[in-house]
């Protein structure tokens, strides 16, 4: 009984990464969805939390849109990955973590221990941003058909959606896209 439990929870684990670590999502096609190809949605948001101010140069960039929340212990595992990517590719990509909590729980979050004597705004080194009441949420992830986080989107510097995945798999796409040298995907 015990070997058949251990092997089912390794089955269970090893389904629930591989869903994790997928390299990229299509999106969804259909009326009002949002799919790799579509114009960018705008982004809306509240209260820029963290990070560098926005402004019309950041527009033209390529941008990675991630969303995320403090409860969540993957993206938390990820905000140094994103932190590194923010500081390798400087002012070529900017790098915009959305949640939906509130402005007071963020801030709170930013200055909790991260560990080793750090909080969280040490180690948070791109933007970070609360979401205007829902509206990006909506933009990206509800059109897009996404309903786990943390998930990021890759926008060009055409506007255009290049890339949706988990932010542990965009490393190669995102390289690509600021090189110039990314294919989208062969949608039919």
């Amino acid at each position: 009984m015990t070997r058949f439990l251990t092997l089912f929870l390794f089955v269970v684990a090893v389904t629930a990464l591989a869903g994790c670590f997928s390299a990229e999502i299509l999106g969804r096609t259909g009326p009002g969805g949002l799919a790799i190809g579509d114009k960018a949605p705008q982004v809306q948001i509240q209260a820029l939390v963290h990070g560098k101010p926005m402004d019309a140069a950041n527009a033209q960039g390529v941008q990675v849109i991630e969303f995320w929340a403090t409860w969540c212990g993957p993206c938390l595992l990820g905000m140094p990955h994103l932190s590194e990517l923010q500081a390798n590719f400087g002012d070529e990509v900017t790098i915009l973590g959305v949640t939906s909590e509130d402005l007071e729980t963020v801030e709170g979050f930013l200055a909790s221990a991260a560990g080793n004597g750090r909080t969280w705004a040490d180690v948070v080194k791109y933007r970070l941003a609360v979401d205007d009441n829902g509206a990006t949420n909506a933009a990206f992830m509800s059109a897009a058909g996404q309903n786990s986080i943390p998930t990021a989107f890759i926008i060009g510097k055409d506007g255009v959606l290049q890339w949706i995945g988990h932010p542990s798999a965009m490393d190669g796409p995102l390289k690509a896209v600021v090189d110039g040298t990314w294919q989208l995907p062969d949608a039919g």
